[in-house]
């Protein structure tokens, strides 16, 4: 009996996407800007192994210096070739030590590490940084020194996605930075160390290190790349601290510019978060854009191998968060049959996380448990969100017939998320961060020779709408969660989770999408019995000056007065719901144009003839109202609503207040 209530806990747990997506989640790679995709491992070994034979390569290094070395080097196409030549370089300079600086030795180390991290050899490339960090830090400073700290961080962070593993070296990096006066590169080393922020406690300071890096683009007009990297990196810490709608257009402006400079890696990298970032804000349309633009990438780019796995990994989270979980398993599996492609293997075994809760969804619990072990001994596995750890370590439990343990790790995943909602919704940084303004970069288009124009981003937005109702929905989960452990509450628990996903977190109507659903109903039936059927759509005049004005949380007082007002004009057939921030739609079954007319024009008059009192804060507002009707020539609701939303937009054009009637 109990693993049968964990078998249940599991399922209806694993119904909702982790919302509080981690540090270490599949859609929290904080280096996602970094990510190199290049196909797979090309195996070496040290600095001192596999030295090519001197017939290999012209030598003519007897007084070479690190400059004529970077000219030949220009002139080698291939990967392999390239290393072998600096290889050869190396091992001259070894046999005639007296004659090479040490510091020269450093740089040729430097040149050797990102030729081999190119070539996906990135455990021959941190040897090499290594090495080149030991021989040039007690010599003058130079930018190798710190772009090797840099470099030796991101590989660290493909090994481990573990931010006290790979910051360290970040750290180091922007004080060497901050004394090489390359402005350049300290943009580039602020960017890449504010991901190492990115947590509630240290927002702040992320924000900081971002604003110092965008003043130096500005100052200096730095190129398209590395301003797309600031965004990115910005990008990155609005996701982590949950202001995921500010993410995604971060990121999607980082996608512009790298499609400016036509860099393809990085546009999929981009498209890579996009499709996270749409996911958790439902945003499904410009979901399924981004998979078709991955889609092309991979077709157009067969030198970045590895683009299907990441392609074919993201249509299965896709596909996960929309409960379509057979489809799910037929990408991730997809996604493991090209895994030798990627380097990027704490996606590799984020792969086999999802494939398990996917099985057991699919109540497969053996197959379930296979990949589930398979996650726990990766050697990521330290690096992933905790809640996706104990989702699987329940899995584990279940299969062993340890019931006790694996309800007891389900339960301690609510707690663990709970306390995530928490840190987003109270967290003090990002709170006092949306009263002030943070200066961004926004750019002329590549014909104006990359001018750069400053703007300032306004960072006192709400947590978007969607956000919230994200929110309240998977608290409301986990308030079902836990009272289906007593199971005399079962069904209130399920009654109260369905009137909560109905409902509008802010006025107490029906929400969007419960509006639309139950909308389509009442069309159906009055297409099929040839009855007639109004649709209001209303909204508040100057609602954003009320807001500047008075403050949010007296425009949040005047949206819940107007739902409050339209409830009194209502039969109890019709369908009030709110669809937009300030927006509202009404669906009148068996109503006629005059009678609709009537009832739009009583709700406008009730609300521009009342005063209202929020919180001591008297004030007047109006509404501007449209009308449209069902006739013979509709097809779909949405047909009507697109009619009244120009009825609405002809009635602002008239000078507000006013109810328009839109004629078919």
């Amino acid at each position: 009996m109990v693993k049968t209530k964990l078998m249940i806990l599991l399922v209806c747990a694993m119904s909702w996407p982790l919302t509080s997506w981690g540090a270490g989640d599949v859609f929290s790679d904080a280096n996602a800007n970094d990510t190199k995709m290049n196909g797979a491992n090309v195996s070496d070994s040290t600095v001192s192994d596999n030295i090519v034979s001197n017939n290999t390569v012209s030598n003519n290094t007897d007084s070479a210096t690190i400059t004529d070395i970077k000219q030949q080097l220009a002139t080698l196409n291939l990967p392999q070739q390239r290393i072998d030549f600096l290889k050869q370089q190396l091992q001259q300079q070894l046999r005639q030590s007296a004659q090479w600086p040490i510091e020269q030795q450093g740089q040729l180390l430097h040149l050797l590490a990102i030729e081999q991290e190119v070539n996906s050899d990135l455990v021959a490339a941190i040897d090499s940084y290594t090495q080149a960090i030991n021989l040039l830090t007690p010599h003058p400073l130079s930018q190798e020194l710190v772009k090797s700290y840099l470099e030796r961080s991101f590989i660290l962070y493909l090994q481990t996605n573990d931010t006290q593993v790979y910051c360290p070296d970040r750290e180091v990096a922007i004080t060497l930075a901050r004394q090489l006066g390359n402005v350049d590169i300290l943009a580039e080393v602020l960017a890449q160390s504010a991901y190492c922020y990115n947590k509630p406690s240290d927002f702040g300071e992320g924000l900081k290190r971002l604003n110092e890096a965008l003043a130096l683009a500005q100052q200096h007009q730095l190129g398209l790349s590395r301003q797309a990297m600031i965004f990115n990196a910005t990008a990155a810490i609005y996701r982590d601290n949950g202001l995921n709608r500010k993410a995604y257009e971060y990121f999607n402006k980082a996608y512009d510019f790298w499609e400016q400079a036509q860099d393809k890696q990085d546009m999929f990298n981009m498209l890579h978060n996009m499709v996270g970032e749409s996911i958790k804000l439902a945003m499904w349309v410009e979901n399924k854009a981004h998979l078709v633009q991955m889609q092309q990438l991979v077709e157009q780019s067969p030198e970045f191998a590895d683009f299907d796995f990441f392609y074919q990994f993201n249509i299965g989270m896709s596909c996960w968060a929309q409960g379509l979980f057979q489809e799910g398993i037929d990408h991730f599996l997809r996604a493991l049959a090209v895994q030798d492609t990627t380097q990027e293997k704490y996606f590799v075994d984020a792969t086999h996380a999802w494939l398990a809760l996917s099985y057991f969804r699919q109540q497969q619990p053996d197959k379930a448990f296979k990949y589930a072990e398979i996650f726990s001994g990766s050697a990521t596995y330290d690096g992933h969100s905790n809640e996706l750890k104990m989702m699987i370590a329940a899995i584990i439990d279940y299969a062993n017939g340890s019931s006790n343990l694996g309800m007891n790790k389900l339960l301690d995943t609510i707690d663990l998320q709970k306390k995530n909602f928490a840190n987003i919704i109270n967290n003090d940084v990002v709170n006092s961060s949306l009263d002030h303004n943070l200066t961004v970069a926004e750019f002329n288009n590549r014909l104006l020779e990359k001018q750069l124009a400053i703007n300032k981003l306004n960072l006192e937005a709400e947590i978007d709408s969607q956000k919230i109702t994200n929110l309240s929905m998977a608290i409301a989960v986990l308030i079902a969660l836990v009272l289906l452990v007593v199971v005399i509450f079962l069904w209130q628990s399920r009654r109260q989770f369905k009137r909560r996903s109905q409902t509008d977190y802010l006025t107490g109507i029906a929400n969007r999408r419960h509006t639309f659903e139950q909308g389509k109903k009442r069309f159906y039936q009055a297409k099929k019995h040839n009855r007639s059927l109004a649709v209001i759509m209303f909204d508040i005049d100057n609602f954003k000056a009320i807001n500047d004005h008075y403050g949010h949380d007296i425009g949040d007082l005047a949206i819940k007065a107007c739902g409050r007002r339209a409830r009194n004009w209502l039969k109890k057939n019709d369908i009030l719901g709110r669809i937009g921030g300030e927006e509202f739609l009404i669906i009148l079954p068996d109503t006629e144009q005059a009678q609709a007319v009537e009832i739009a024009e009583r709700l406008r008059t009730s609300i521009e003839s009342n005063q209202f009192v929020f919180n001591d804060v008297k004030m007047n507002f109006t509404i501007s109202v449209s009308v449209a009707m069902l006739t013979p020539q509709t097809h779909e609701l949405v047909d009507i609503i697109k009619q009244a939303d120009l009825g609405l937009y002809q009635a602002k054009d008239n000078g507000r207040n006013q109810v328009v009637v839109v004629d078919h």
